[in-house]
């Protein structure tokens, strides 16, 4: 694994001439309790790059001295090499001119908050958004469809940004992939969907890794990179479930879902579905 403040010191080099011209000031790497950063500061505004677990966050300083999150990308130092970090380095300066560059427009809608990992710890789950946020780390061009879904819907609707955008990258890489965006692909699912709430693990169970169609090579994918037994398991009966006669029914609502009314199941749609795959079997 590459030292943090190493690497920080590299994605430093790369940005250091985009800060630059756009007015900011290096404030020089320290090391924190969150991890290793670097500050940018121009007249009042600070941008911080903070390097933690796997992840480098793009952060601002707003008035109550609190830094909130511009964009997060990933940065996982047991995979990290020059053209890792060259392309990371491409990603912050992008984002840099479009928020702060002479063409940057007025400031868009801000993205729903992410479950941290420690909120996790402290007993809550992930939800929607922060898989989508996740996901938008293993492919950094689906952060544009992530964004424009908010600013078009005026909240993160999770069924559209999977159907219609996310699911090809997905299902591309678990059917022709190469090894290294499947590891990180299942270490995302597999982490979001122990943690996650029942939507959350429907999302990935069923409109995601259900779209599979019971492809017997792309199981078998599956089965090597899932090192969780149960969710293996729940995504193997799904996709067998979907291609039956009887998922063709649940199929359709999934291609055609109802208005939104209150749940009454707290098991959501996912348990209708196994319950439904119970039943079938006992017949």
């Amino acid at each position: 694994m590459l030292d943090r403040n190493e690497v920080m010191k590299d994605i430093h080099k790369g940005c250091a001439e985009k800060f630059e011209s756009l007015g900011f000031a290096f404030d020089g790497i320290a090391e924190g309790d969150n991890g290793v950063y670097a500050d940018f500061t121009k007249n009042d505004t600070v941008v911080r790059l903070l390097s933690h677990d796997n992840i480098l966050d793009i952060l601002e300083k707003n008035s109550d001295g609190e830094f909130a999150k511009i964009s997060a990308n990933l940065l996982d130092l047991d995979d990290c090499d020059e053209k890792s970090i060259k392309s990371l380095c491409s990603e912050i300066n992008d984002c840099a001119d479009e928020i702060y560059g002479k063409k940057a427009v007025k400031t868009a809608k801000k993205a729903p908050a992410t479950v941290s990992r420690s909120a996790v710890r402290a007993g809550m789950s992930y939800d929607a958004n922060t898989l989508a946020n996740k996901i938008s780390l293993v492919y950094p061009e689906l952060k544009g469809e992530y964004k424009e879904n908010i600013e078009k819907y005026d909240q993160f609707l999770s069924n559209e940004f999977f159907t219609e955008h996310a699911n090809s990258y997905i299902l591309a890489t678990i059917k022709n992939g190469d090894a290294q965006t499947r590891k990180k692909l299942f270490k995302t699912l597999t982490e979001m969907y122990l943690d996650g709430s029942s939507e959350t693990q429907n999302l990935i169970c069923v409109t995601i890794l259900g779209e599979m169609d019971n492809d017997p090579e792309m199981l078998e994918v599956c089965r090597k990179y899932i090192d969780d037994d149960e969710f293996f398991e729940t995504v193997k009966a799904v996709n067998e479930l979907l291609h039956s006669r009887t998922g063709k029914k649940l199929r359709a609502k999934l291609e055609n879902p109802p208005k939104y009314k209150p749940k009454k199941n707290k098991g959501g749609f996912m348990s209708n579905m196994l319950d439904a795959s119970a039943t079938q079997q006992q017949q």
